[in-house]
Parts: structure tokens; sequence; C-alpha cells
């Protein structure tokens, strides 16, 4: 597969805060302040509706009851929960990987047409999270993909752009994630869109690309 995200200096990059919320991680990712990625709340959720959060999109897989406690708790905070069980590696398959994510796109785009808002998570914040925010961004908001690479995804923590993050953690995204997102953003630059028919003829290929 050709690069298709060519790489420049991050300098410029600012990191935005959300007010109201001390979750690590939290960012808005839309123009209009109606859609928000962060790190898993664990004890923060109670800050979630307190910025008007009516919707959170778990976009990870359970390893403990972590899940199921969060969406205890954010029921009892009023807020609707969706979970999507998207793992960081070690796919079943990529096809399964790709209809999660448009599974997850379609969330954010229907919450958003009703006016809510809704914050979603992985685990840490920054991978998981960061391909989903950089894809959003390329579909709803014409973004290029060297943009989101560069300012969505590498700038807030994803694969080696946080570079406390252990070799392990950034091989294991380097092998399947990013050529996963590369792979999704070909039908992205193609149709405007990724539906789960073009799940099946993904075109998946080892890449060098990593943030710098």
């Amino acid at each position: 597969m050709k690069t298709l995200i060519l790489l420049s200096v991050l300098s410029s990059v600012v990191y935005a805060e959300v007010p109201g919320l001390t979750i690590p991680n939290a960012f808005q990712v839309d123009r209009e302040g109606q859609i928000f990625r962060g790190r898993e709340p664990r004890k923060l959720v109670s800050e979630l509706p307190g910025i008007g959060i009516t919707d959170v999109l778990i976009f990870k897989n359970e390893i403990k009851d972590e899940v199921q406690k969060e969406i205890l708790a954010l029921k009892e905070a009023g807020v609707k929960t969706y979970h999507i069980p998207f793992l960081w590696k070690d796919f079943t398959s990529m096809q399964a990987a790709c209809e999660q994510v448009v599974d997850a796109l379609s969330i954010l785009k229907k919450v958003k047409q009703k006016n809510g808002k809704i914050f979603f998570h992985c685990t840490a914040g920054e991978d998981r999270t960061g391909m989903l925010a950089g894809l959003y961004l390329m579909i709803e908001e014409k973004q290029s993909a060297d943009n989101v690479f560069q300012h969505e995804m590498c700038a807030r923590g994803y694969s080696n752009g946080n570079k406390h993050k252990p070799w392990m953690v950034t091989g294991a995204i380097q092998k399947e994630l990013t050529p996963l997102f590369l792979s999704l953003v070909e039908k992205v630059q193609v149709n405007g869109t990724i539906a789960k028919k073009d799940c099946g003829s993904l075109k998946i290929a080892s890449t060098l690309l990593k943030c710098i």
C-alpha cells in the first residue's frame, strides 16, 4: 500500500482543554461542540452530564468488569451508553474491526443529528479513540488524512505520538491499527465515507508510517 499521509512538524499543535472536564485526554472533536473524546472516565463519570453529555460510546473491549461498572454509573447519571468491544490489537479479523468502526461512526453521527452531545473513549483515549476521531473528521468535516493524522491523532497521543508509550504497545499498533486506519482512509478518499459493504474488500498492508 502506498503511504497516503505526508508528515510534517507538529510544533504548531495546541492542546485544547474541555471546560468542566478533568478526565485525562479530553478534547472537543467537532466544530459545533457536540462530540468529545477522552480517556475512560472511571470515577469521573459524574462530570459528563455536567457539560451536557447525553450519550457515551465505550469503544473498547472489557478487560475485567470496568465496562459494566461504567454503564451502570452512566445509567444512574441519566446518560445513554453504547458499547462496541473494539480491540487495540489481535483483531479477530480486519473485516470485523472495520464493521465495528462503521458502527461507531454511525453512532457519533446519529447522536449529533438528534442534537445530543456524545463523549467516546477507549482506555487511554489515544489510539482507538484517536483513529475514530480522525476518521470522523475526514468524513464529516472533510479534513485531509494528513491533517487528522498529525493534529487529531499523533498530537493527542496516538502510537509513538506519546513518547512515553512502550515499544510493545507502539509496535502492536504499527502492526494492526495503523494499517487498518490507512485502509479505511483509502475508502474515505474514494467514496467520501465508509460502509459495511466496503469492509470485505479492505487492502491491508504493512506500513512504516509513524508520528514524528
